[in-house]
Formats: structure tokens, sequence, C-alpha cells
């Protein structure tokens, strides 16, 4: 029987493909999810570029993902990255798919990071050593989804997914993910997307809500129920829009969990299909 998250990567793998033939394909359930932001300006959408739904090990081939982190889109099309002639589409010529691609850590990576800024990716990585009390996480421990999966420089208007677009293309994988209980989001935006997706607001935190022991005092922290019955926490603060910092992490998974010790044990390299494989074509990107 076929997963969702090998329905999901055969569907996005057959759409890359086509795309690198020079086909812009909008099947019904792309139409209606790209129709769902209207940027102007900066903010257009540019499809010059491929999309990118995530990043990371989705089919857990190599290692099963350990944490999950939405983004809003894929940032900025950059032409000698991105474009149908650039080194990372050449890339996924090689690997034979996007999803093999994507588990190869592209933007942690050279030549990404001997040319272009990592910090979106830095972060996340390092929020998922703090989060998993784990200083040897890496990439291949995290998996990142973009509720949104068009390049655009910025964001110009609010993204409005249909909900049952995102249950189907991120819900539901997400849902497949062994012992990733919590989900995460970073910045105020999602809030918004949170409760235009329906999802249950099960508790509000910092700013606006309950005391949690933040040192932030404009930290907010909601957290909504997902269909799995999985936990969406969105965070943001003034200050920025990235994850927080180790020892806020610290503060937040304490009142989330109620001991650190939850989240290391929740994970074993030990456990039945979790086994870390083989990491050759990670590293090089499928060459």
């Amino acid at each position: 029987m076929t997963s969702v998250r090998e329905r999901v990567a055969a569907f996005w793998d057959a759409h890359v493909k086509a795309w690198l033939a020079g086909d812009v394909p909008l099947s019904p359930p792309l139409r209606d999810w790209f129709k769902a932001y209207n940027g102007a300006g900066i903010g257009k959408v540019d499809l010059e570029g491929f999309p990118e739904p995530f990043i990371g090990d989705l089919l857990g081939r190599y290692h099963e993902p350990r944490l999950v982190v939405l983004g809003l889109n894929p940032g900025a099309y950059r032409p000698p990255f991105q474009a149908r002639d650039g080194i990372f589409a050449e890339e996924i010529r090689r690997c034979g798919s996007y999803t093999e691609w994507a588990t190869t850590g592209p933007y942690h990576r050279g030549p990404w990071t001997d040319h272009m800024d990592n910090l979106y990716h830095r972060l996340r990585a390092r929020f998922t050593r703090n989060w998993l009390e784990d200083p040897s996480a890496d990439h291949r421990d995290l998996l990142v989804f973009e509720c949104y999966p068009w390049h655009s420089t910025k964001l110009t208007a609010p993204l409005r997914p249909p909900p049952e677009i995102i249950e189907e293309f991120v819900w539901q994988p997400i849902a497949e993910l062994p012992g990733v209980r919590e989900v995460f989001a970073f910045g105020r935006p999602w809030n918004d997307l949170a409760q235009a997706l329906r999802l249950p607001l099960i508790d509000k935190l910092g700013a606006g809500g309950s005391d949690y022991g933040s040192k932030v005092r404009s930290r907010a922290v909601r957290i909504y129920a997902l269909p799995s019955g999985q936990r969406l926490i969105v965070e943001w603060h003034s200050a920025a829009a990235g994850p927080p910092s180790r020892k806020e992490t610290e503060i937040l998974r304490n009142a989330l969990l109620g001991t650190g010790g939850a989240v290391a044990s929740a994970w074993s390299p030990h456990a039945p299909g979790r086994e870390k494989r083989s990491l050759t074509r990670i590293s090089t990107g499928c060459e």
C-alpha cells in the first residue's frame, strides 16, 4: 500500500520533472493552491524557478526526520541555482527526482553556502539541535514544509491556501512521521494562517496569553491542534521572525512538555525503522 508520504513525493517528482522539461503544469489541486496568493511588484510569484514544497528526507530513506518546521514560501528566485539550467536543476536531474535531491541538504552545503546566505536554514538547524537537546543533530533531522511552494522575493499579500490542500500535501504526510509530536512555525503571519486554515486553538502563552517564563516581553506562542493529534506551535516576537535562542527554547520546551528530557527520549537511533542509513549521497548532491 502506498503511504501518504510516497504519494506526495510522487506527485511533486512528476510535477518538477515536467517543469524541468519546459512545462509549467498546474493541475487542479495546484491551480487552486497557486491562486491562494496574489502578490504584486517584488511580491509577484516567479515561475522561472522550480517550486520547492519541502526540503529534507520526506520518505525517511536515509534518515527519519525528527523535527518539522513550516515555512511560508521558498523566498526569492535565484537563477544561478533555481532556473531550468541552474545548479540545483542539474542536481535534480542527476539525483533522478526532486524528492531525492531534497534529502541532500542543498541549502546546508556547497555550492549554495559558497555563494549565498544560509541564515534561514542555519537558524532552523540550530533550533533543531536545541529542541532535541542533541548537539549532533543536523539538517538530516529536519524536514521543512512550505505553505506556498512557489518563489517570490517578498510576500506582499496574505497567503490563503485552501485548507483541504494543506491537509493533503502538508498535514497528512507530517502525520506519518514517527516520533514527531510538535510542528513549529515562526513569525506572526503563521498565526493568521493557522486561523485561516481553521485549526483549533488549544492555548495561548506569552504575550496575550499565560505567562510561561519567557524573558522576552513581546514573545507570543500559540498552540493549535492538527488533525493528526499533533500540535502546531506558532511563535513570534518583535525583534525577529526566526526561532528562539537556546535558552528560550529550553523555557518553551519545559512549558510544553514539562521536562527537558522528554524530547530526546522520544527518538532512538536503535528504534525499528529509524536507524541511520548510508549518508554518502546526502552529502554530495547525488554525484
